[in-house]
């Protein structure tokens, strides 16, 4: 393995602890992402290679251009053009209603064409600000009043109108969630469902005020709706096309707030995006649009697509790959190491075949988390506990890590005791055990299909285990009744840096996604501790101790993996959303965790660039 490889799977355990910003502060205020929002693995300790300008500004006296790959200033920062990238993943779109909504396509692209009513300025410090709301004030952890723009209207559509958004589209937002209803009353499935239900009062009390009460105080409110999936949909919209054409991709069901209107989204077809002209972000975005080309499923038309410039940036799922095209064009491209926040996952059936926990321990045992990151990522990762390593303020301390079960690095102590439990439950009584394998993932990474039975049957001594493919909509349509199959891939992005309430909404006993029907009251008790907790180190502390619970039971059946780190490349022309800009001898790198709502005020195309020549013309 390279040197600076090892750099990056150190630097997790070797981090100073970040500061998150809790309610005292806060009224001050699927898949691997290679195109143009690059999410990464930096740091969250404050430390900054020079402070570069805000979106539509000029350095000032005290602000430092970012070095670009020739160690010189980069240049200013220039509006216009169009940019082509697969930054949507596999556009697996499972509905078009963002409440109901599992596949992470759909969110993410809603956060270049939406708003929150409060988002992450620093996705991996916490950090929050404004978005539809102007300011707001938490009266405590369980009251809150949000104050919400005059300057916010919806895309002119026959549905919208072109009407001005205020607080009754936030109530309606908050209050469908909650109430889990669709318009005609009847039940609906909504994959965020468990936050809202903590919701006990709504009060609009004016056009633009409102104000929302919890049942219990929640130190995590404002983290979770500023999350890659609290985007704010439009309410008419929503019931005429979310509800009665979930499935029909059409532009019409998704009317802007934000930097993008969606100008094309239809199935087989490319995603097009162009500039709002109505965004209440002055000078956002910076380009005229972008496009997103069908390229996701086909790594070898995708490189060559790059190659050509049809694409501005990209990712070879082989991470050499990608080093050996940055190497062949010296001084033309910058390398992009990326930390992925989707977290690679096993999901284990506890309601069918895996009701024995110490079944589902043994297969948690069994899994070599490390030789898939070698052999799939040639070794630039690292596990992630129940809460990734990604969330590093909160995760168990790699040390500590392994020295758990399935975490080991020496893997005969494991494969031991998973032998161990799998006969003390009579593993053989269950017969062959199918581990679907999502074909999105087999895209990428077709030789998992075998490469999964073959790990657990050689481990656990047995031949048992067979894979066949399965898509997302497999698992998400069986979700709620609990008939959800065994499947590996991708599970859902990281959506913030504090992971308390999705511990309680997969884990807690009341938690209407608590899928695998977890009832465990010494972890509810915790759960119900950790989110009222408002101190950071307490609150720190509560957390590893779920973990410690978590991993004993091998999470019930939610498996996590591992976090990997994809290599990408940009040509030089192209600035994509970066925490820290490469630098001659050095890599970029981009936030932890998911900052998709940022890359409208950092993404641009510098003409003058000598690469941009020969660039395709791109026109939306």
């Amino acid at each position: 393995m390279r040197q600076d490889d090892n750099y990056w799977l150190r630097r997790p355990g070797s981090r100073r602890l970040g500061r998150r910003r809790f309610i005292a502060g806060a009224a001050s205020g699927t898949a691997a992402l290679a195109g143009l929002a690059l999410v990464g693995c930096g740091d969250d300790d404050d430390e900054k290679s020079g402070e570069t300008p805000a979106p539509g500004q000029t350095p000032t006296p005290g602000q430092t251009a970012a070095a670009s790959p020739t160690g010189t200033p980069a240049p200013q920062r220039t509006a216009g053009g169009v940019a082509r990238g697969v930054f949507l993943g596999a556009l697996d779109f499972d509905t078009v209603d963002l409440h109901r909504v599992r596949a992470n396509p759909t969110l993410w692209m809603s956060n270049s064409v939406l708003n929150k009513v409060v988002r992450h300025k620093n996705p991996d410090t916490g950090e929050i600000e404004g978005d539809l709301a102007e300011s707001w004030e938490p009266i405590d952890a369980a009251n809150y009043v949000f104050k919400i723009r005059k300057d916010v209207y919806w895309q002119n559509t026959p549905v919208t109108n072109g009407r001005q958004l205020t607080a009754e589209d936030i109530r309606w937002h908050w209050q469908r969630q909650k109430d889990g209803k669709l318009s005609d009353g009847s039940a609906g499935d909504f994959a965020r469902g468990s936050l809202y239900k903590q919701i006990s009062k709504i009060e609009v009390t004016d056009q633009f005020t409102i104000k929302v009460t919890l049942e219990k105080p929640n130190a995590t409110f404002l983290d979770s709706i500023s999350g890659f999936g609290a985007t704010v949909p439009n309410r008419e919209a929503t019931e005429q096309f979310g509800e009665k054409a979930p499935k029909t991709r059409t532009e019409e069901a998704m009317p802007a707030t934000g930097a993008y209107t969606i100008k094309q989204w239809r199935a087989d077809k490319e995603v097009i995006f162009q500039k709002n002209p109505k965004n209440f972000r002055k000078g956002e975005p910076l380009l005229d649009g972008t496009i997103v080309p069908l390229l996701f499923g086909d790594p070898a038309a995708h490189r060559i697509a790059f190659e050509q410039k049809q694409v501005d940036s990209w990712a070879a799922p082989d991470n050499n790959t990608t080093k050996s095209v940055i190497d062949a064009h010296k001084g033309q491209m910058r390398e992009v190491l990326t930390g992925v926040a989707n977290t690679v996952y096993l999901h284990l059936n506890m309601n069918k075949q895996f009701k024995d926990v110490r079944l589902v321990r043994a297969v948690n045992l069994a899994f070599d988390r490390r030789a898939l990151i070698q052999s799939l990522h040639q070794g630039l990762g690292q596990v992630s506990g129940p809460v990734t390593w990604l969330q590093e303020g909160y995760a168990i301390p790699t040390n500590d890590l392994i020295q758990m079960d399935g975490y080991r690095v020496n893997r005969d102590e494991d494969n031991k005791k998973a032998r161990e439990l799998w006969s003390a439950a009579n593993g053989a009584s269950l017969g062959e055990i199918n581990v679907a394998t999502i074909q999105d993932w087999l895209n990428v990474y077709p030789d998992t299909i075998t490469l999964i039975p073959a790990m657990l049957n050689k481990a656990l001594g047995v031949n048992q285990f067979v894979s066949r493919k399965a898509t997302y909509e497999d698992v998400t349509a069986n979700l709620a009744n609990g008939t959800f199959p065994n499947w590996f891939a991708w599970t859902s992005a990281v959506g913030g840096p504090d992971p308390r309430q999705g511990l309680r909404s997969t884990y807690h006993s009341t938690s209407t996604t608590n899928y695998q029907h977890v009832n465990n009251p010494e972890l509810d008790a915790l759960l119900d501790k950790a989110i009222q907790e408002t101190d950071y180190k307490k609150a720190i502390d509560l957390v590893r101790q779920i973990q410690k619970i978590l991993i004993d039971n091998a999470s019930f059946g939610n498996i996590n993996a591992y976090n990997y780190i994809s290599r990408g490349a940009s040509w030089n022309y192209f600035h994509g959303l970066l925490k820290v800009e490469a630098s001659e001898g050095k890599p970029g790198e981009g936030y932890s965790l998911f900052a998709g709502h940022l890359a409208p005020g950092a993404t641009w195309l510098d003409t003058k660039d000598a690469t941009y020549q020969g660039r395709p013309s791109a026109t939306v």
